[in-house]
């Protein structure tokens, strides 16, 4: 049975670092940063300057950096970023920035700056500017029982027309653990294309395709299939 969509890039971020399809491959205390980087990560690993990376909020530096893994820049021509969306699930949202900005409404002077990011949506938008990507854009809220949903998504934007190709993961950025929230890092993306596109697989779709939506934690088993013995 042929598969649902190739998969033509994949990118992780975690505790331990920044890995990709596009060949980075990167441990944090390597590039002598605490995780999600500084204002320099982004141009130490893909070769070019990010102006605002370091005033970002932590799923924003997160998603950016996984995307980037995924060699997207030199996957897609800049007529197939035109028809490129983009879908993002997530359990924590932004909650810790949330709660930044929260903080500072009792005291003198508001974060002013971080309100875009108290927006989970906020960081697709980042990721569409800077790669230029012009089709839809989609934040799912989800809980643990959900997880993969935006694959789904993604599959049906692919099988219904309204996109070529298809940026799709997870992100989560909390560093403690809020209420029923554990602290996490974790951003696992795939760029997906049409089946009918002719383009190389970075990896292939684990058991059977028309059963992929119902194993568990695919985005996961997709990133230990591509870096298992790297």
């Amino acid at each position: 049975m042929s598969a649902p969509a190739t998969i033509v890039g994949l990118g992780v971020v975690d505790a331990s670092g920044v890995r990709g399809s596009s060949g980075v491959c990167a441990a944090w205390d390597a590039l002598g940063v605490d995780p999600l980087g500084s204002g320099r990560t982004y141009r130490a690993l893909f070769g070019v300057a990010h102006p605002t990376f370091r005033r970002l909020d932590g799923g924003t530096r997160a998603l950016l950096l996984a995307t980037a893994a995924t060699g997207l820049e030199r996957v897609l021509s800049p007529e197939q970023r035109d028809r490129t969306a983009l879908v993002v699930e997530t359990e924590r949202g932004s909650l810790e920035t949330d709660l930044r900005f929260a903080a500072t409404l009792d005291g003198d002077l508001v974060e002013g700056a971080l309100f875009p990011f108290t927006l989970a949506n906020t960081s697709l938008g980042e990721v569409a500017l800077q790669h230029e990507l012009r089709g839809p854009s989609l934040c799912l809220s989800i809980d643990a029982a959900e997880r993969g949903a935006s694959l789904a998504e993604a599959l049906a934007l692919l099988r219904d027309g309204e996109a070529d190709f298809v940026l799709a993961g997870r992100v989560e950025s909390l560093p403690e653990p809020r209420g029923d929230l554990d602290a996490a890092l974790a951003c696992v993306v795939v760029l997906l294309a049409r089946p009918d596109v002719r383009m190389p697989a970075v990896v292939a779709w684990p058991g059977d395709a028309c059963d992929v939506l119902d194993a568990p934690d695919v985005l996961d088993a997709l990133a230990a299939r591509l870096f298992a013995g790297r």
